[in-house]
């Protein structure tokens, strides 16, 4: 897994640049609340306020340094089209002919090529839609359902013509079945959620929230309404400079292409005129437009874990296969099928007993029932405790068996969920797509991050067919080689694994990653905020170091 055009953070980051990959040595090192409240914890000073000077990003990364100088430790990066409180001065020019300009809450960003003291310059105004904190999509989501075209400024006929393939074959499948080939089902912000960012089942979206499957096309793209205007920085030609990795000669309008399966996330959308086929262009974060008609909206998996208020609701068991069978336990001591089955993601309390037959564990539940462990996941009190637990503070605890994650404070359980780890087992990790087995600390965290097949990552499980069970059919994403953008709610805890939001397979309870752990969208969400290092507001990626909370303890086990 990599981060697209750009290295990531620093030396961790940079072997983290390959996430979920098996050729970087790992290392081991010896109270519940929303994303955006985390954002501006306890730990970071208050916010000055909005009307003093502030500093924009105008390239897609831009670091921030520990100190006012080049050579030093770069501690975290804004995103294209941020904005952040900054010095009224210079701290100094080291490197940097534009300046260093220190910025809330820490750290210096030199003004020049990638950023600028003028928060409403153009670049930063066009991109200056933010990815949603407070939802488990932060952006919105399709896949590209056949070879798509990017381009910098709304491309005329003749232009479509030259760069798509076929494209009049597309656009008569369009004319005959576009109207029905946005459809979505109920998604991941279509589940409310609490203040702590819990979800609730069942309780209304909050006032002004339209439900995903009830959006205009225009909004699905991520655009206000149907009709949208033409943004103001394409009117009579592209108005600012192509931000993304792919180079092209200036005033170039096509800029490069997208395979099919790819994940993008979008800005806003538009219609255009009959010059332009009548097409609506999506526009994506790095500000490129890709025609519509060409992608697949999609709003993600709605599945989530649950709070966990007290030790005494442990243990229980998620069923994560179709069907778990029944069994019980006959004179020989062997397990025998009742004929009676559960369904699938119900949950169970069990009882805490236990029975080994062969290589496979037996749990009962709390009203005597016996269910096959390959069947079911447990989140269980653990035998032996971290040094985390016993110091009280907040720890993460990942069962590679029962693909199960539990998040602690100390020796009491918050949140537990289903995730779905690397899909060889408890093989060796740097050899095999396994998840590494250990004792860490989240090392960063990125608020969205590409992942692609260069990189190896953790995307690969995308590349086999599932029965997609909100939609009821077969469904094939991100396969052979992919790229997904914008992965949500990204923690690395060691050399190439994280934990991370996985917005294309619903399989959670199923081992299928390249090594990290996948989490739901609303999971996700709701851990990343949870975790330590806090993400400072305007930032888009923090390092856990010395200027920092300490990163969050991350164990993982069989």
């Amino acid at each position: 897994m990599r981060v697209s055009g750009r290295p990531l953070l620093i030396v961790s980051l940079a072997v983290a640049s390959v996430a979920c990959r098996r050729d970087a040595q790992p290392r081991a090192d010896p109270d519940a609340g929303p994303v955006a409240s985390t954002l501006a914890a306890a730990a970071l000073p208050p916010l000055p306020p909005e009307s003093g000077p502030r500093l924009g990003a105008t390239a897609m990364q831009v670091w921030v340094h520990e100190a006012a100088s080049a050579g030093s430790r770069r501690v975290g990066y804004l995103r294209l089209g941020a904005t952040v409180a900054r010095g009224e001065r210079p701290a100094g020019t080291d490197g940097c002919p534009g300046g260093w300009y220190s910025i809330y809450p820490r750290g210096f960003v030199c003004v020049g090529d990638e950023a600028t003291l003028d928060a409403a310059s153009p670049i930063v105004r066009a991109a200056s839609t933010r990815p949603d904190l407070s939802r488990p999509m932060p952006y919105h989501y399709g896949f590209v359902r056949a070879v798509a075209p990017l381009y910098l400024e709304v491309p005329g006929k003749e232009e479509q013509l030259a760069s798509e393939f076929g494209l009049e074959r597309h656009l008569a499948w369009w004319a005959r079945d576009g109207a029905t080939a946005n459809a979505v089902a109920p998604g991941a912000n279509d589940v409310a959620l609490d203040p702590s960012g819990v979800a609730l089942d069942g309780a209304p979206l909050p006032a002004g929230v339209t439900r995903s499957t009830e959006l205009t096309v225009g909004q699905l793209f991520g655009g206000a309404s149907d009709t949208d205007p033409v943004p103001f920085w394409l009117v009579g030609g592209r108005q600012i400079p192509n931000v993304s990795g792919f180079k092209v000669p200036p005033h170039a309008v096509f800029a490069n292409r997208v395979r099919r399966h790819t994940g993008l996330a979008f800005l806003g959308s538009f219609p255009t005129g009959d010059g332009s086929f009548d097409r609506r262009f999506a526009v994506t974060t790095d500000l490129r437009l890709v025609p519509t008609t060409k992608v697949k909206p999609d709003a993600a998996s709605p599945f989530h874990g649950v709070a966990v208020r007290s030790v005494d609701e442990l243990p229980f068991a998620w069923v994560r296969s179709r069907h778990a069978h029944v069994y019980r336990f006959g004179d020989k001591d062997e397990p025998e099928k009742t004929g009676e089955e559960l369904e699938r993601r119900t949950i169970h309390k069990l009882s805490g007993k236990a029975r080994r037959v062969g290589e496979v564990t037996y749990r009962e539940t709390a009203d005597g029932k016996w269910l096959q462990g390959t069947e079911v996941g447990a989140a269980l009190v653990p035998t032996e405790w971290p040094t985390a637990a016993t110091d009280g503070e907040k720890w993460i605890d990942v069962s590679i068996d029962n693909q199960v994650l539990v998040a602690w404070k100390g020796k009491a359980p918050l949140y537990a969920t289903l995730v779905s780890t690397g899909q060889d087992g408890t093989g060796d990790p740097l050899t095999t797509k396994s998840t590494i087995r250990g004792t860490f600390r989240i090392r960063e965290k990125h608020v969205t991050t590409t992942m692609d097949s260069n990189g190896q990552a953790a995307e690969g499980e995308a590349a086999a067919p599932e029965k997609d069970a909100r939609e009821g059919k077969t469904v094939r994403r991100g396969q052979g080689t992919f790229e997904l953008r914008d992965v949500p709610w990204v923690q690395y805890f060691a050399a190439g694994f994280a934990l991370h939001t996985a917005y294309w397979h619903d399989v959670f309870g199923i081992a299928r990653s390249h090594g990290c752990v996948n989490l739901s969208p609303i999971d996700g969400h709701w851990l990343f905020g949870w975790s330590d290092p806090p993400v400072p507001p305007g930032w888009h990626g923090v390092e856990s170091g010395p200027d920092t909370v300490a990163g969050t303890t991350v164990v993982v086990h069989r």
